[in-house]
């Protein structure tokens, strides 16, 4: 087995299809690239893939290779750029909304440590990131504290006050601050629970300890839907206080005067992995300013 394989193999599996891969990532043959996966196959006793109609999908076995064969490209990609002077690559998940407070301040201690490298962000959802980071897709995510993943570490930075979002017309708009009383008998614009658990575990709670239920009308996809919502609506979304910085014109946040504890961010890393990346992370964790709520 070569590292040729190993790249084949994970261009192959993040494309979903030989085709996709050999033409956008490899510039080779598709019947090359058949025949390579075909050899990785045959070295290793296992099928690594299932041929469907469109497109190429993991095994089981196959996922739980690709884990492993992100970490041996990483690394080695890392020794490789370490030798030749070429900046440390760090690739950084934030969720969508806090890029230009983290950014910086991640740039600014990395460059402390090590001097310059390479930042390479993906935005998305919390459980999002955290399914990236176990997989191997990333070195850093900044993201909600998950307890039950054992083998990341979290490392609280400061928390993010959950706030109503309204239209600037509505009467909700004319308090200066809400209480779970004054939302009930409006329209309430939720965030799908599969794109917010952390969020969405935090207003249930809030409702729970009222012995009230706080039924949605509409379930938004993400952020910027549920300001589509609630303009089109005129009801309202409980989010938490950094969406200020995305929501158009007409919406105004409202900050709620009974509302349910911060929504903790953490810098999630793994421990457990050896790398350039990890140790410079590991101290840029420790060095992080912390906030309060």
């Amino acid at each position: 087995m070569e590292l040729r394989h190993l790249r084949y193999f994970l261009a192959v599996a993040d494309e979903g299809s030989i085709s996709e891969a050999a033409r956008t990532r490899l510039n080779t043959a598709q019947p090359s690239l058949s025949r390579q996966i075909r050899d990785l196959e045959e070295k290793l006793g296992v099928a690594l893939f299932e041929r469907r109609v469109r497109g190429m999908a993991l095994t089981p076995i196959g996922k739980l290779f690709l884990g492993h064969v992100r970490k041996i490209l990483k690394q080695v990609d890392d020794a490789v750029a370490e030798v030749q002077g070429s900046p440390l690559v760090v690739r950084t998940g934030i969720i969508p909304g806090l890029e230009t407070s983290i950014l910086p301040e991640l740039a600014r201690l990395a460059r402390r440590h090590v001097g310059e490298v390479d930042i390479q962000v993906t935005s998305s959802p919390s459980a999002s990131l955290i399914q990236d980071l176990k997989d191997g897709t990333l070195d850093v995510a900044f993201a909600r504290p998950a307890e039950l993943e054992v083998d990341l570490h979290f490392e609280p930075i400061c928390g993010h006050r959950i706030a109503a979002f309204v239209r600037d017309d509505s009467a909700l708009a004319e308090r200066p601050a809400l209480r779970f009383d004054d939302l009930r008998d409006h329209t309430y614009v939720s965030v799908n629970r599969r794109v917010a658990p952390f969020l969405r575990g935090a207003l249930d709670s809030w409702g729970q300890q009222r012995a009230l239920a706080m039924p949605s009308t509409h379930v938004a996809a993400d952020i910027a839907s549920a300001f589509s919502l609630v303009l089109a609506t005129g009801g309202f979304a409980l989010m938490p206080d950094y969406a200020e910085q995305l929501m158009p014109s007409r919406v105004v946040m409202r900050p709620l005067a009974d509302g349910p504890p911060p929504l903790m961010l953490a810098i999630a890393y793994r421990p457990l992995v050896p790398s350039p990346a990890q140790s410079l992370i590991k101290a840029i964790a420790e060095d992080w300013p912390r906030a309060a709520a």
